[in-house]
């Protein structure tokens, strides 16, 4: 056997021949790997960090695709770990693509939002029953909007108003009824009362701090408000703490809500006070202010004595109801005495009596006015045999006197108009005389025309 030699040019040939059947066989095994999509979740967001209940937040995914070929993916939101909704997302080779969903909340809380495959956090979301915004502020100002959603509940709810706390007055939560329904309201809070598009209490009867105003929707009353007063304007005015209220503004009058101290702190007094009912409130201390403009005195005979009634005309001036203590006195001394309410800005008229038994001039007093004087003489507390007061003179006064009439006598029966005796006999007596009288007579007649009758009939013509 001979043994061929060949140089290394005679083996390049060959050598090429393998090295391109094994590149062909390599791009044949990496081609299909290459090809396929490579797609995952790169971001998430969402477009509010805050919304009220019944609303939507909207999150968009961004879906990334690395491949060299398109494909698609499914995607996942999620709440709270719990899926919400799932989306099938198609993207091109070496792009990516955004897609938004929004997810709706009912109840308030906060929750956290992530997209999924693989999860890729959206953040956290605040859901809230109502959110309240600053729309207008200056030195006596400030304008709230209070957007409310729809809560699923009847019960009362709360919302803290934040601001700045160097004003000598000012709303620091507000509670409203609400019935499942979103609302808006408007809320206007003034440090300054006369800067208030209301009429505001004012004089010496009325130290007004703040006022606050309310537009209500349907659906939604305000329930209670919580406010903060600065110690030193309590301590300009010279009024106590505790005496600060809240007044409702009902058909032009001003009445007391109930009002509580629920914070003392240092350069503040922090008050809680009801609401309901109204659409303006004004916060300090409205009083009534009682004036007696007319007084009367009337007297008149009794079974016991002699009456004297004085009247008195109470006016009130102030805007707030109040409760008018009236007293009649009688040479300066208590004898009655009475409570009314008079409303605002409205006069109520009071009469107290009282009954005499001694004679005298006496002088009548309604509170502090004086009403008059009342002379009373003995034969204005004599009584009469039948027991009642014989008429004196006409009762003084600037009215004229009710007589009332005499009582009947208790020793005798009587009979209407006519007297109990007659010359010294019962009427009684006379009268069943008189009856008797005449009952006899009827039979005797009686008795008579029988006779006649029997005589005419025994003879013959």
């Amino acid at each position: 056997m001979v043994r061929e030699d060949r140089s290394p040019r005679q083996h390049l040939p060959g050598l090429l021949l393998v090295c391109v059947v094994a590149l062909l066989l390599a791009a044949t095994a990496a081609g299909p790997a290459v090809a396929e999509p490579s797609l995952f979740v790169s971001g998430a967001s969402k477009d509010a960090n805050t919304i009220l209940a019944g609303e939507s937040v909207n999150v968009t995914a961004t879906v990334h695709n690395t491949g060299d070929s398109g494909g698609a993916m499914t995607i996942e939101y999620r709440v709270n770990g719990t899926t919400r909704a799932t989306e099938r997302v198609v993207v091109d080779a070496d792009s990516s693509v955004e897609r938004t969903r929004a997810l709706e909340f009912d109840t308030p809380g906060t929750y956290s939002i992530k997209v999924k495959s693989p999860g890729t956090s959206a953040g956290r979301v605040t859901v809230k029953p109502a959110i309240v915004e600053t729309t207008r502020m200056d030195s006596t100002t400030r304008q709230l909007r209070i957007h409310g959603g729809t809560v699923p509940t009847d019960e009362p709810y709360e919302m803290n108003v934040s601001g700045p706390t160097n004003r000598s007055f000012a709303v620091q939560s507000w509670t409203v009824n609400a019935s499942q329904q979103a609302f808006t309201q408007d809320v206007t809070e003034y440090t300054d009362p006369s800067a208030a598009d209301i009429p505001v209490p004012s004089g010496d009867d009325a130290s007004v701090f703040g006022v606050v105003t309310v537009g209500s929707s349907d659906g939604v009353e305000p329930a209670s408000m919580e406010f903060a007063l600065n110690r030193s304007t309590l301590q300009s005015a010279g009024i106590a703490a505790s005496d600060v209220r809240v007044y409702h503004r009902v058909n032009g009058s001003w009445r007391a809500a109930e009002t509580a101290v629920v914070a003392e702190q240092p350069d503040r007094v922090v008050y809680e006070a009801d609401t309901e009912g109204a659409s303006a409130y004004a916060i300090g201390r409205i009083e009534p202010s009682f004036t007696v403009t007319r007084t009367s005195v009337v007297s008149e005979q009794a079974t016991d004595g002699h009456r004297v009634s004085v009247r008195g005309t109470v006016e009130n001036a102030g805007s707030a109801p109040g409760t008018y203590d009236a007293q009649m006195l009688v040479d300066g001394e208590v004898v009655n005495q009475t409570s009314v309410t008079v409303p605002a800005e409205t006069e109520q008229t009071v009469t107290l009596s009282t009954v005499m038994t001694t004679p005298g001039q006496f002088q009548i007093g309604f509170n502090d006015v004086d009403a008059g004087e009342v002379q009373i003489t003995e034969g204005q507390l004599q009584t009469d045999e039948d027991g009642g007061a014989e008429p004196g003179t006409d009762p003084t006064g600037t009215e004229p006197a009710v007589q009332t009439e005499p009582a009947g006598d208790g020793d005798g029966v009587g009979l209407g108009p006519l007297p109990a005796t007659i010359m010294g006999i019962s009427t009684i007596l006379v009268i069943g005389g008189l009856l008797g009288a005449l009952l006899l007579f009827g039979v005797v007649i009686a008795l008579l025309r029988r006779g006649g009758s029997r005589n005419d009939s025994g003879f013959e013509l």
